[in-house]
């Protein structure tokens, strides 16, 4: 969709430019006015992410029907929900005695600078149970981490992610991306490394 509109401005820049007026409707035959309102319509009608702040920390919760989730960024057969502010405060009040816990060997070094990390929630109910994946980014590869869901393939402690059962409260799968070349935690069902918890 998003390649779409920009090939569409770039379209009516380019006709504008060349003939010195603003392009008509003539100019593009092939687009169908009403398929381009209804998927505005579609996309601008959906719940927007949420910014929430607390005591050091700051991060958008993903609202379940928000927009296309990317594929293969959850497990196959994932449903969705939305968290809601006592359960991310419930996730953050817990995260710093996990991290202390975790033989992770990144651990120390994440929480010497926890309070820094943006971070993106997103309710995700597996085998009928609920759970909060989180996303953490030191330095967000885009301005628009509030509002679209990032997925990066490197970066070593600068990005990470676990989940937080709201059953039991406790985290798991603490996946902390590697060094340099892409190689990021996995994604969707990819098994994760017992080592990584």
């Amino acid at each position: 969709m998003v390649t779409c509109r920009v090939l569409l401005l770039l379209s009516f820049s380019l006709t504008a430019c060349s003939t010195g007026k603003l392009p008509d409707r003539s100019s593009f035959p092939n687009l169908q006015h009403d398929d381009l309102t209804s998927k505005q319509a579609e996309y601008s009608n959906r719940p927007k992410p949420v910014l929430v702040k607390g005591v050091g920390y700051v991060g958008a919760i993903f609202p379940a029907d928000s927009m296309e989730i990317p594929p293969g960024l959850y497990p196959n057969g994932a449903r969705y929900w939305t968290p809601m502010k006592a359960d991310i405060s419930g996730a953050e009040k817990n995260l710093v005695p996990f991290l202390e816990k975790s033989k992770n060997p990144s651990a120390p070094e994440i929480l010497e600078r926890i309070e820094t990390y943006k971070r993106q929630y997103r309710g995700i109910v597996l085998d009928g149970h609920k759970l909060i994946f989180i996303s953490f980014f030191c330095e967000p590869a885009s301005d628009n981490w509030e509002s679209e869901e990032l997925i990066v393939f490197d970066g070593g402690s600068c990005f990470f992610r676990l989940r937080f059962s709201t059953e039991t409260k406790t985290f798991s799968d603490l996946c902390v991306n590697g060094p340099g070349p892409p190689q990021g935690c996995p994604l969707g069902d990819d098994e994760l490394d017992p080592r990584i918890n």
